[in-house]
């Protein structure tokens, strides 16, 4: 007994998931403080009709988003893993020069239409100045996400969300408070670019100068990335468009105030899945790490042990919620806000659903099974869409809510049973009788090496 605890403390894939953990942990804690302040900021200075037009045309920029980036974020993370793994330097260098050109024109391409369409389509005045200023923010976006990604193949798991969950809140945030003029939708998404231009160069800057300086670059495998790219480009776009088309169907069929409120909702039910956002990002490249070297039961651990730290923190996060939100929400951004609590709080049960049903997507998505993913998405994000047109109309925020279940239990069911039948592994809680087994196994390392570091419970 001694011996095998001896080598799980010794455990190379427990002590480097276990300090991925926890220093990305304490930096997703930040980045949420931050957000959070953001969030404060604009929703006290724009109100619930200002924050909907911002909300609205955040939502379109970041579905615009998805193709300028044609799924080479997330390809980027996968493959510059694998090729590291197999040693070749050449490879990483090809792909990040391709990566970085081929959303770099895109995105600009996309950004040129929805400045055209915002000057000739008739639209109010505060929308048509927001969607001018996010025509801007698109490039950036699209850029610095492929930043991050690239950073996260180099397994520099932390540092990717230094950048994206820390630093890029505390510009923005900054930027808008030191802003002297009165404060609009458009002046808001102005903020936000200064903050991703500084995102996007740091990142690519990082990411460079850790590629050996004897690293050519190799012929770019366009056939075989194009391939990847492809379902991987439908996969993000119903992300972000599960991601949008709430505040998008509530500012049509409810009003703009329902749209502001659901867009507080959001954010923050994004402080309850920061576990979630957490696991994904650490454990995505050691996913695709494992499967590049073929260790099937190192996967199994990794996903076991994922599965049980997300359910146990979303629990008590949206336990926090139910407990405290109603007063909350009115304390940090107004009166006018009360009406966000029970969107806030179905969002945050469908985060504990999605998270006792375990990280699928990024499972599979790291193994070769981009296909499926994106089908499944898109069946999934078809069906909350189709719910969210019956149920916005009628309870509107409410509605919009609501419908987020649909999609979470709708991709985790097709996703989960494909991963059975053709990996071997069941991502839910309940999923398998040896679920917690497995999972336990992979937790030891990481408490067991917290204690002999002097960090675990006295």
């Amino acid at each position: 007994m001694l011996t095998r605890l001896r080598r799980l403390t010794q455990s190379s894939l427990g002590q480097r998931l276990a300090v991925a953990t926890l220093r990305s942990g304490a930096v997703w804690v930040a980045g949420t403080l931050a957000t959070f302040g953001v969030g404060v900021v604009l929703a006290r200075q724009l109100g619930p009709a200002g924050y909907g037009i911002y909300g609205t045309a955040i939502a379109l920029v970041t579905l615009l988003a998805v193709p300028a980036q044609l799924g080479l974020p997330l390809l980027a993370t996968r493959e510059v893993s694998a090729a590291r793994v197999r040693g070749q330097a050449d490879e990483v260098a090809a792909l990040a020069w391709w990566f970085a050109l081929t959303v770099g024109t895109a995105s600009l391409f996309l950004a040129t239409a929805l400045w055209i369409c915002a000057h000739a389509l008739p639209l109010a005045p505060s929308l048509k100045t927001a969607l001018t200023a996010a025509a801007i923010l698109l490039p950036t976006l699209a850029l610095s996400a492929l930043a991050t990604g690239l950073l996260r193949g180099q397994e520099r798991v932390v540092t990717s969300q230094l950048l994206d969950v820390l630093v890029r809140p505390l510009a923005f945030l900054t930027a808008l408070l030191v802003w002297s003029r009165p404060l609009g939708a458009g002046e808001a998404i102005r903020a936000q670019t200064l903050a991703a231009v500084g995102i996007t160069a740091i990142g690519f800057a990082l990411f460079y100068v850790r590629l050996p300086r004897a690293a050519g670059r190799s012929p770019p495998r366009l056939r075989a990335w194009t391939a990847a790219a492809l379902p991987m480009t439908l996969l993000e776009a119903m992300r972000a468009l599960e991601g949008s088309y709430g505040v998008l169907l509530a500012s049509y069929a409810a009003s703009i105030s329902d749209a502001g409120l659901l867009r507080v909702a959001m954010a923050c039910s994004a402080v309850v899945s920061v576990p979630i956002s957490l696991q994904n990002i650490v454990v995505g490249p050691f996913l695709a790490g494992a499967h590049a070297a073929g260790e099937r039961q190192r996967l199994a651990r990794i996903v076991a042990g994922s599965t049980i730290f997300m359910t146990i923190s979303v629990g008590a996060a949206t336990l926090g919620v139910a407990v405290a939100g109603g007063w909350l929400l009115p304390l940090a951004f107004g009166s006018n806000f009360v009406g966000a609590y029970w969107p806030l709080l179905v969002l945050s049960c469908n985060q504990l659903v999605a998270a006792a049903l375990g990280p699928s997507v990024m499972l599979l998505s790291m193994t070769g099974h981009e296909r499926v993913v994106a089908r499944a998405f898109l069946a999934s994000v078809m069906a909350a869409v189709a719910a969210g047109l019956v149920l916005t109309p009628l309870f509107g925020a409410m509605g919009a809510a609501a419908s987020t279940l649909v999609a979470t239990i709708v991709r985790a069911g097709l996703l989960n049973r494909f991963a059975r039948h053709t990996l071997g592994i069941n991502p839910s809680l309940l999923g398998t009788a040896s679920l917690f087994d497995t999972g336990s196994r992979c937790l030891r390392p990481f408490l067991t090496w917290s204690l002999k570091r002097g960090r675990g419970p006295n």
